[in-house]
């Protein structure tokens, strides 16, 4: 087993410092905290940048929540080996699908992440949660299966940081200088799983490498739009009034104007007022070409932000609906082994609490939602119709797709249906 001391520790998480700054930018971009950014390079070229007005679209953002779009309906997940209502019971125990959500989204923006499943004294339930790149050092020569994880938790102050330090044997709370805490029921620093409780979750098939490169370009663009957009502030600010201009005074002579004064020039003396030329049109058209380009390279259209709905033609509209088909193609097949291990693991952990309650042979079936275009009520009954007299749905699932936040439970719709048939039947006989 490789094993690090505590100064190694110390030293391997110093030594990602530069890619945990990555990973924070990234996420503070896609938490509206990019002015900073946008202050600091309009610093390099202007000598008061604090004059600069700053706001932004986020671009990041909405082209990142379009894009993971692999939890933006719940799976439906069937076990086998293993009591439906007790599957259902421990994942809505860890708000798996929230989790998965939100996990989907920093993957996107960061390309690899990790998922952790605990456990819940209290409560008497496992938990997940996502870690982003920012707070993790990973040990692998597999990427697919890490055999170290350190798990960084700032604090404050400096001194206050603890290290997670986790083996597939051995659990670890280690202090800021890399010192072993003394953990409370757990003298031996053991892991008490026998495997990491850590899932990893690539954006795409991973080489030899953990952390996945790219999506540089996007924060670039970010960076591009808020100066241009500051740029944009600044010149109708200054240029949106004309200005008032005189010759034949002198230089230091201060005139009294308005629609109630008379002004007296000397003779040979003008007056009037410069049209502005700011260049608003030429700064728009700059804006727009950027987010079309940068919709387009990520293959979410342009109708993203609202740019030439009406010139943008069916066909391209169509074309774009299938760049993001095949991008959620992709994504499901990362997400349906993360599922996978993501069970393995959940399997280990409660099992280590509550012995027995998952059988070892016991499995996971997953079923991804389709991915709807945007249809109206009328269209999506006329679907789930054509679908009930294919008999492919029955009117539990037609209820489910109508209100799937009040149904997500089979049985809960079909005992409602039911309800819902004896009191048409009352009403018919009463009336």
């Amino acid at each position: 087993m490789f094993r690090l001391s505590p100064s190694d520790v110390i030293q391997l998480t110093s030594s990602s410092a530069e890619r945990k700054s990555d990973c924070a930018r990234r996420l503070g971009y896609y938490w509206d905290r990019s002015h900073d950014d946008a202050r600091r390079l309009i610093a390099q070229r202007f000598s008061r940048p604090e004059t600069f007005r700053i706001f932004s679209i986020n671009l990041v953002r909405a082209i990142v929540d379009k894009r993971a779009s692999t939890y933006r309906l719940a799976p439906r997940r069937t076990f086998t080996g293993l009591d439906q209502s007790t599957g259902d019971q421990l994942y809505r125990a860890m708000n798996a699908d929230a989790v998965l959500k939100k996990a989907s989204r920093y993957l996107e923006l960061s390309k690899t992440v990790m998922l952790q499943v605990g456990w819940d004294d209290a409560a008497g339930m496992p938990t997940l949660h996502v870690l982003t790149p920012n707070v993790l050092d990973v040990v692998a020569t597999n990427p697919e299966h890490p055999s170290r994880v350190i798990v960084t938790y700032p604090g404050e102050r400096s001194d206050d940081t603890t290290f997670a330090d986790w083996t597939p044997t051995g659990f670890k709370l280690l202090n800021d200088r890399g010192a072993a805490k003394r953990i409370d029921g757990n003298p031996g620093n053991s892991n008490p799983y026998g495997r990491l409780p850590f899932v990893p979750w690539f954006d795409r098939l991973p080489d030899d490498k953990f952390w996945l490169p790219g999506g540089d370009d996007l924060f670039e663009a970010q960076d591009a739009l808020n100066i241009g957009l500051a740029n944009l502030w600044r010149a109708v600010e200054c240029q949106a009034h004309g200005q008032a201009w005189a010759s034949g005074i002198s230089a230091n002579e201060v005139l009294q104007f308005g629609p109630d004064r008379a002004i007296a020039l000397p003779q040979g003396g003008q007056f009037g007022f410069a049209t502005p030329n700011a260049p608003i049109g030429s700064i728009l058209e700059a804006l727009e070409f950027l987010l079309r380009q940068i919709a387009a390279t990520y293959g979410v259209g342009s109708d993203i932000f609202d740019l030439s709905k009406v010139a943008e033609s069916g066909s391209a509209k169509h074309a774009g609906r299938l760049d993001l088909k095949e991008v959620r193609q992709d994504q499901i097949a990362q997400a349906r082994t993360m599922e996978t291990r993501l069970f393995e693991t959940l399997k280990v952990v409660v099992n280590t609490h509550r012995p027995g309650t998952i059988p070892d042979a016991a499995l996971i079936g997953v079923d991804f939602a389709e991915q709807q275009d945007q249809l109206s009520e009328a269209e999506h009954l006329s679907n789930a119709q054509i679908k009930s007299d294919l008999g492919i749905w029955s009117p539990v699932d037609v209820l489910m797709s109508i209100n799937p936040d009040g149904f997500p439970d089979r049985d809960v719709a079909y005992r409602e249906l039911l309800r819902r048939r004896d009191e048409a039947g009352d009403l018919a006989i009463q009336l």
